[in-house]
């Protein structure tokens, strides 16, 4: 039982390193919240599925610029899958926002991945990492605290959509 209650440890996170913005990343936002927030970005443009909308082709020195200037607790996984900027912007022109217990943020992400089984980020991060996908991990704003991201439920993410739904 107390294996269940841990966080998601990371190994490994690079602090003041410039991002590779030509890299496929998978950002998580709030990483230090439950739930975060994720999104993802290739060839210097950012995708992300939300309660409001989506952002698309989003510049990543935008991304980069909020999380500073907010100082928002943030994770950027450098991933080496081959994935096809068209095929990421096909994938999200099928989304237009979250749907409390149906779309979360990660739907177009696992789909984009080919790991549309996971349910949550910590699943999606095994699976990248027994596939040895991941070739670095940035942190943003993370602190000495900071270790990994924290336990949660798929319960708590449609709580948190119906949450920001509802306004």
């Amino acid at each position: 039982m107390e294996l269940l209650l841990s966080d998601y440890f990371i190994d490994h996170i690079s602090i003041d390193v410039e991002v590779n913005r030509y890299a496929l990343n998978l950002w998580v936002w709030h990483a230090d919240k439950i739930p975060p927030h994720i999104g993802i970005s290739i060839e210097g443009k950012y995708f992300s599925l939300k309660a409001n909308g989506k952002d698309e082709n989003m510049s990543i020195d935008k991304v980069t610029d909020l999380i500073t200037k907010k100082k928002i607790t943030a994770l950027c996984f450098e991933l080496n899958n081959s994935v096809q900027y068209k095929d990421m912007e096909t994938c999200f022109a099928n989304y237009e926002l979250t749907v409390p217990n149906k779309i979360t943020c990660l739907h177009p992400i696992k789909e984009i991945l080919g790991c549309e089984k996971v349910r949550k980020l910590t699943e999606l991060l095994t699976e990248l990492y027994q596939h040895q996908n991941v070739e670095r991990v940035i942190g943003f704003n993370t602190g000495e605290g900071f270790s990994g991201i924290k336990n949660y439920s798929t319960k708590d993410i449609h709580s948190r959509l119906k949450k920001l739904s509802n306004g």
